[in-house]
């Protein structure tokens, strides 16, 4: 049976969603979403998501047309009726149909509900590369639908073996295009806040990580990064992840480190405790 997606008020299959030509999410990239997962029944921090789902459509001027709750009660009847052991969950809010190509219109929610696959463990034991550009988003704070500079530099970063993008301003690092990044260096863990995206990922592991290591938050420069004695990236899709390589340079000595692979461990427990709860 195909997976069912919500839409202009029904559960339709993907097959029945049509985007109008004259959405300004289609035609100016005028809109705002949320990504999380679900175990089964049970969704992976959605309440946190729903929050920034919330915050980022007032960062954009944008009015949801359905209240939380609401918008709760139809992921958990997606959930329901396609029955996935494992799923992803999207939601969009989009500017709706404009009547000239460029003021929004009515607001528009989808909702769409797929399985999902974690990345294979190979990638976590040997650890990944980003390749470092110096690119600054447009609203940092908040998670627009808009991605064309990843999307345009995707072949470039897929060719030299990358993963994503890490995105820098020549002196500080902001964020990679999507996930927070995290260093170690003599045991202290840090992070930035200021002009990157409020990960919900990045929010627990930190809530995960005070009570096992020293946290710092504060502006990450470029040669912090590079001199680091390991690396991580968060997000929902990738959970804790190592990073070895930026462009060619290795990473203390090419691979996941002792701290790294011990906030892997702790993150897992972190999700495992959370959904038990």
């Amino acid at each position: 049976m195909n997976p069912v997606h919500y839409f202009k008020g029904e559960f339709v299959e993907k097959e029945r969603i049509h985007i109008s030509v004259d959405n300004v999410g289609f035609l100016r990239g005028y809109g705002v979403f949320e990504f999380f997962k679900a175990h089964g029944k049970q969704s992976l921090f959605m309440e946190d998501h729903l929050d920034r789902l919330f915050r980022s459509a007032r960062g954009m001027n944008m009015t949801v047309p359905l209240s939380k709750q609401e918008i709760a009660g139809l992921v958990n009847e997606l959930l329901r009726r396609n029955g996935f052991a494992y799923s992803s969950v999207k939601i969009l809010l989009t500017g709706g149909d404009s009547v000239d190509g460029f003021t929004p219109g009515e607001p528009e929610i989808i909702i769409l509900n797929n399985t999902f696959t974690d990345a294979s463990d190979n990638l976590y034991q040997d650890g990944a590369s980003l390749m470092l550009y110096k690119y600054q988003r447009d609203f940092p704070a908040i998670k627009s639908l808009y991605y064309a500079t990843t999307v345009a530099l995707q072949s470039e970063w897929k060719s030299k073996g990358h993963i994503d993008v890490l995105y820098h301003n020549g002196e500080e690092i902001s964020e990679v295009s999507r996930s927070n990044v995290f260093v170690f260096k003599n045991g202290v863990l840090k992070t930035n806040e200021d002009g990157v995206l409020g990960g919900i990922t990045r929010m627990h592991a930190l809530r995960a990580a005070r009570s096992n290591f020293e946290v710092e938050i504060g502006a990450v420069s470029l040669s912090e990064l590079l001199e680091a004695d390991e690396v991580f990236i968060t997000s929902t899709t990738k959970k804790v992840l190592p990073i070895i390589r930026l462009d060619e340079q290795l990473i203390g000595d090419g691979k996941p480190g002792v701290q790294t692979k011990k906030m892997i461990e702790i993150f897992d427990q972190y999700i495992e405790d959370y959904l038990k709860a």
